[in-house]
């Protein structure tokens, strides 16, 4: 089973601890080690980003730290990488370009989004 780090009860992504692929069981670990929660990722989510918890709809905030820290811009499933291509960060307003380029460096599959 790969791991992920769920930082808050109320988040709604949590961090993989390591490179996750397609129908890997992950399992959600509070910060104190214990198991919460397990999920099947529905596509290779690489160390260090976040796996949906929950689904999430156009408009809706991502919750994560117990706080809202994006908006959803495509609509995610349960299971899936949760990032740029995906969200609006509430902090920083990445470039469309910059999104692009993490987008095909990160060789995510995706759904042509206005906002890229």
């Amino acid at each position: 089973m790969k791991k992920c780090i769920l930082m808050n009860l109320h988040d709604e992504v949590a961090t993989v601890l390591e490179d996750v692929h397609i129908g890997d069981t992950v399992g959600v670990f509070n910060t104190e080690s214990q198991l919460v929660m397990e999920q099947i990722a529905k596509e290779n989510i690489p160390f260090g980003n976040k796996i949906a918890l929950k689904d999430k709809n156009i408009g809706e905030k991502i919750i994560k730290y117990g706080s809202i820290i994006g908006e959803v811009t495509a609509v995610i499933e349960v299971g899936k990488l949760v990032h740029v291509h995906n969200v609006k960060s509430l902090a920083v307003d990445i470039p469309p370009a910059f999104k692009r380029e993490i987008i095909r460096q990160m060789n995510i599959k995706m759904v042509v989004s206005s906002d890229l």
